[in-house]
């Protein structure tokens, strides 16, 4: 009787192990479709079903980070319609980008602020200024700074990127001859390898630029915090993130610190507009538009944490959250779901969309070893980091390369 007993209690005690046991997992490709959200959207508004999660996903967020492919046509009207909809519905006030402070300073001048063909036209005279400069980018940065008020609109953090808009100032910031003569030789380099977008040919990027730079400080001997210290010491940190880049490319083993040290650098930058614009105790929320690694919760693919790490934390300290958006444009002869990494696949779904989508990943992340066996081991790592260093994948369908022909440039 005893043994009877002690049997029946081990089979109870087994009966949850059992069910569980020969539950079948849910269907990937069914949970994706279930967590996903059809939308529309033009430069004013965002509306439908994924706007209204949206509206619901980021009621407790601080800051929303969107991750983007740059030089896309779409992805900037996206933006535009999701800052509108985070500052009416959250107040939202900020937009933080990936350009040098310089540029957004001078976008948000008042001859300029609001007005995308005088953007462009500025761009024209200083090609490397605004590190995204197409007509959708500059038309974002009109429409945001019309939109709100003041210097806060728009934050740039950055390294700097025009080595030639930043000489020409120093050279006015000086009465000292031998200064003001060296000052003028390097923005006549500047200016010389300055004459197209892209950092490529930039003179920053050149191998003996940043002991150039250091040669000017030392000339200038600028007050520590001035607005000339600003601009040079700007300078010479950018030449050492560039530095890193090409030794990267020659073969030396530093290029984590291409990723690592130009962070540490939008960091600083962000964070100092963040203090000076929280003195009164504020709370300012803001949208992020970056490259999508830089907008990680947790380690970036590039092995760096990076600044949406610290946006994801700081928000946690003021008692609130952050929430990632991946963003994908997709068009017919640009590119399709097919040309996004396979280890992605899992978590997309099953056919090409037609209408702009967005993917709840906060939903799937449950279920995140079904999705992950689907990928070869050695990039598994890639999903796992990407279902928990974002919140949603967006898809945005009918999209084109970005173009340049405000401000009478032509497509350069």
């Amino acid at each position: 009787m005893k043994i009877n007993l002690l049997m029946i209690g081990i089979l109870l005690c087994s009966l949850p192990l059992m069910a569980q046991t020969t539950e079948e997992p849910p269907e990937t490709t069914t949970l994706v479709a279930n967590n996903s959200y059809v939308f529309s959207y033009s430069k004013q508004e965002l509306k439908g079903e994924a706007a209204n999660f949206l509206v619901k996903a980021t009621a407790s967020s601080q800051f929303v980070l969107l991750g983007e492919q740059h030089m896309d046509h779409e992805i900037p009207i996206f933006a535009g319609a999701l800052f509108r909809m985070l500052h009416q519905h959250h107040g939202f006030g900020t937009l933080v980008v990936e350009q040098d402070p310089i540029a957004i300073e001078d976008a948000l001048a008042p001859d300029r602020r609001g007005n995308a063909e005088r953007l462009a036209a500025y761009s024209a005279k200083y090609p490397t200024l605004f590190e995204f400069d197409t007509d959708e980018d500059l038309s974002l940065l009109a429409d945001v700074s019309s939109m709100i008020p003041g210097p806060d609109a728009i934050w740039g953090a950055e390294q700097a990127t025009s080595s030639a808009r930043a000489l020409e100032e120093l050279i006015s910031l000086t009465a000292n001859d031998d200064s003001k003569s060296l000052t003028q030789k390097m923005y006549a380099l500047a200016r010389d390898s300055e004459n197209t977008p892209g950092f490529e040919d930039n003179w920053l990027i050149q191998s003996d630029t940043e002991k150039q730079i250091e040669s000017l400080i030392q000339v200038f001997d600028p007050a520590p915090k001035s607005r000339a210290d600003r601009l040079l010491t700007g300078l010479k940190k950018s030449a050492e993130i560039y530095g890193y880049y090409i030794r990267a490319e020659g073969g030396d083993w530093v290029g984590l610190y291409n990723n690592t040290v130009r962070e540490a650098l939008i960091k600083e930058l962000f964070l100092e507009r963040y203090h000076a614009a929280s003195q009164d105790g504020s709370l300012p929320k803001a949208l992020f538009k970056y490259g999508n690694y830089h907008l990680y919760h947790g380690k970036s693919p590039t092995h760096a944490y990076p600044i949406g790490n610290l946006a994801h934390e700081f928000a946690i300290v003021n008692g609130m959250e952050a929430y990632g958006i991946a963003v994908y444009a997709q068009g017919e002869n640009y590119q399709t779901l097919d040309d996004l990494p396979d280890w992605m696949k899992p978590l997309l779904p099953a056919q090409q969309p037609t209408v702009p989508t967005l993917i709840d990943l906060r939903a799937l992340r449950p279920y995140q070893r079904l999705f992950r066996i689907q990928v070869a081991d050695i990039e598994q790592w890639k999903l796992r980091d990407l279902i928990n260093g974002y919140d949603a994948i967006v898809l945005l369908p009918g999209s084109r390369p970005a173009q340049r022909l405000l401000g009478g440039r032509g497509e350069q």
